[in-house]
């Protein structure tokens, strides 16, 4: 999850720093045939990380995102009226959430039940503010970037239908909201075997 940084005194960007933080973990590049993907909630932004990438120089051909809301230049809580609720209901004095594997009580245990795994991926959450869900962002075009949406279980249908009527490559893998996690080879595969449908192809 991402940094904050204070805009002015009534207005905190969340969206900016996240970009950075993000482009500060990629290796320095350009690099051919690059592929942007990303999960859940890295949704929505992950076409301003793209555009940011061929800003750079990049030559990225193909971007996909995985088990997450489509862009739609609205912010989480306005597209999600129950998940703000239920953020609301979480907050903290500090004006913080929790990390967000607390935010399911015991679900994310039955999710990833290899203690290992479990506590990794707990141990990359963090407390965040609960302003970061709603923040708009709004999503390039990229015209000449190939899209695809992988899709598991049932948690995002709807979004890898809307991701199908808009022209995009789809596919899904039968799992829970962290099967990335939980099975990392088929996820991978199926990665891969998306991107190579989607080399060449040129954009939607």
């Amino acid at each position: 999850m991402p940094s904050t940084t204070m805009t002015t005194t009534d207005h905190v960007d969340h969206v900016a720093p996240w970009l950075d933080e993000v482009l500060d973990q990629i290796k320095p590049g350009p690099h051919p045939s690059t592929v942007v993907v990303g999960h859940s909630a890295a949704c929505p932004r992950l076409p301003l990380l793209t555009s940011a990438l061929i800003e750079e120089g990049w030559n990225v051909e193909s971007m996909i995102m995985v088990d997450g809301r489509l862009p739609d230049g609205r912010a989480f809580t306005e597209s999600e009226p129950n998940f703000a609720r239920m953020l609301d209901g979480l907050v903290r004095p500090d004006d913080y959430l929790p990390p967000w594997p607390r935010w399911w009580g015991s679900l994310v245990e039955g999710l990833v039940v290899e203690p290992l795994a479990r506590d990794l991926v707990f141990a990359e959450a963090r407390p965040i503010p609960r302003t970061w869900f709603d923040q708009p962002c709004v999503a390039p075009e990229l015209p000449t970037v190939a899209k695809g949406f992988l899709c598991f279980g049932q948690g995002y249908q709807q979004s890898r239908d809307q991701a199908r009527d808009l022209g995009w490559s789809t596919a899904t893998l039968f799992g829970d909201h962290l099967h990335q996690v939980v099975s990392p080879k088929p996820v991978a595969a199926t990665l891969m075997g998306m991107a190579d449908c989607l080399a060449g192809d040129g954009g939607n």
